[in-house]
């Protein structure tokens, strides 16, 4: 792959502690050809002659907004619909029903932390859009909504257009859903109005605290922790617990768990890959008698 490495050598181990410094990710030390691929379709998107150009520019004027669109490329995730399933059953057979018992007369706020092209959040909509009417003691005509973030760029686009390409759409949307929640479009799929009005998607700085964006009932961020750089991962997890309402839940993925600081937040029996959030701040063992919940010295099962 050598004959694809166009900048100097010190220019892919700059970008690789810019990644990290902005973004908390440390990409590997083999990714030229990554690095290549990306940021040379960035380049012709905004309209630079070549990568060099798009290069020179980042590092000799200083361009925040610059530097975070190629951070965000060089981090879009390859993502599908309803993918690590295990997560969402668990989701609309254990989690929804809890949240809609503890919070009914509340419109069901969500928080899709990380949302890249959009296919987890739409999956989530899917899903509560589905079940929706199974929980009459949601929010009348309010239901549930959905803010999705992420950094600035390609990725966060296509999820606001909601745009999908023919291949995209076959990698994990049932065919039911596709015909019930899409339009085509010449060639590609467009989210309907019933589920993007639910929505909306925020750019955000992940390593920030997403405070501004109010409480929510759930959050979720799956499959990603584990790309950030283990300071990193404390930062977003401290920033990330206290935006969760009291008894609200935190969905990873079905392979992810939390380190002993988990910031109050506890493994949800039966339901890899869910915490919820303690009514204190420490860490004490529960006393709600909630049986869902596992105490802090106690595996979930």
């Amino acid at each position: 792959m050598g004959q694809v490495r166009s900048l100097e050598p010190a220019y892919y181990e700059a970008l690789r502690r810019l990644t990290l410094e902005l973004a908390g990710v440390k990409l590997g030390i083999n990714t030229d050809f990554y690095v290549e691929t990306r940021l040379s379709s960035l380049a012709k998107e905004r309209g630079y002659a070549d990568l060099q150009a798009l290069i020179s520019d980042l590092f000799s004027d200083g361009d925040t907004r610059l530097a975070v669109h190629v951070v965000s490329a060089l981090l879009e995730r390859d993502l599908r619909f309803f993918d690590d399933k295990a997560g969402f059953t668990a989701l609309s057979k254990r989690i929804l029903p809890l949240i809609s018992s503890d919070f009914a007369g509340e419109t069901i706020r969500i928080l899709c932390y990380g949302c890249a092209s959009g296919q987890e959040a739409y999956s989530l909509a899917i899903t509560l859009t589905d079940i929706e009417d199974s929980f009459p003691e949601l929010a009348p005509q309010n239901g549930f909504h959905i803010t999705a973030v992420d950094y600035p760029g390609r990725a966060l686009s296509q999820a606001e257009a909601g745009r999908y390409t023919h291949f995209d759409v076959q990698r994990g949307l049932p065919v039911r859903s596709l015909v019930k929640y899409f339009a085509r479009d010449g060639e590609d799929w467009v989210v309907s109005g019933q589920l993007r009005s639910h929505m909306d998607f925020k750019e955000a700085h992940l390593l920030t605290a997403p405070d501004a964006f109010g409480k929510f009932h759930l959050v979720m961020m799956r499959n990603a922790l584990s790309r950030y750089a283990p300071a990193a991962q404390m930062r977003i997890l401290r920033s990330l617990a206290p935006v969760l309402e009291t008894g609200g839940y935190l969905m990873l993925g079905t392979q992810e768990n939390l380190s002993d600081l988990n910031f109050g937040l506890d493994p949800v029996r039966a339901c890899p890959g869910f915490y919820r959030r303690r009514a204190t701040r420490y860490f004490e063992d529960d006393e709600s008698g909630n049986p869902d919940v596992a105490p802090k010295h106690q595996a979930a099962g």
